[in-house]
């Protein structure tokens, strides 16, 4: 996994010298998180800098990472916040996310990267066998709607891509199940019909 730019300044830091909790501070602060709220989160992460061994400051940065050290959350609107929960519906929807993935959405849920979540959600078919299909693709076809807004260039062009994956897979879905639905019923009612009695 790449290190963010956070994580990579952190690393430069520490391998100049300096301590690796302040370092950690500094670049939260640097990003804008209040100082309070850095050191908290240094402290949160204190087993991560226990175990730190020589020439380890590499392995420190990507932990701090995965641990969303570094993160800054970004203030939503009304329409952010419907989109971002419409996107954690369909990430909840998949059954099972691998784990790089599932690091990458929560950073960009986080962080407002909304239309970059929704790209990478409506890639492909994601969805595992233990997911709900149906609530994965109709929660990213709504968000998909919302996200159109504002949107331009080549961003909109994907986000057309996109959308129209995922109304593709909606209805396919929403066929398949309207089709179960219906043998189901075919197969109740055949089985109320009384049975004639043989001679």
């Amino acid at each position: 996994m790449e290190l963010s730019s956070e994580a990579k300044a952190f690393e430069e830091l520490v391998r100049q010298g300096g301590d690796p909790r302040t370092a950690a501070v500094s670049v939260c602060v640097g990003l804008g998180i209040p100082p309070a709220e850095a050191q908290r989160r240094v402290r949160d992460a204190e087993p991560l800098f226990a175990d730190l061994g020589p020439e380890e400051e590499e392995v420190l940065a990507l932990f701090l990472d995965l641990s969303h050290v570094f993160v800054v959350d970004r203030r939503l609107d009304a329409r952010e916040q419907q989109i971002h929960d419409l996107l954690g519906r369909a990430a909840g929807a998949m059954g099972a996310v691998r784990s790089g993935l599932g690091h990458s959405l929560h950073r960009w849920l986080r962080t407002g990267e909304l239309t970059r979540c929704y790209l990478s959600l409506a890639r492909g078919n994601q969805v595992k066998a233990t997911g709900d299909p149906s609530v994965y693709w109709s929660a990213l076809v709504a968000a998909g709607e919302l996200l159109a807004v504002g949107q331009d260039g080549g961003e909109q062009e994907s986000l057309a891509q996109a959308r129209a994956h995922c109304r593709r897979m909606a209805a396919q879905h929403c066929a398949a199940q309207h089709c179960a639905a219906q043998h189901c019923a075919a197969h109740h009612r055949a089985a109320q019909q009384p049975v004639e009695p043989t001679e």
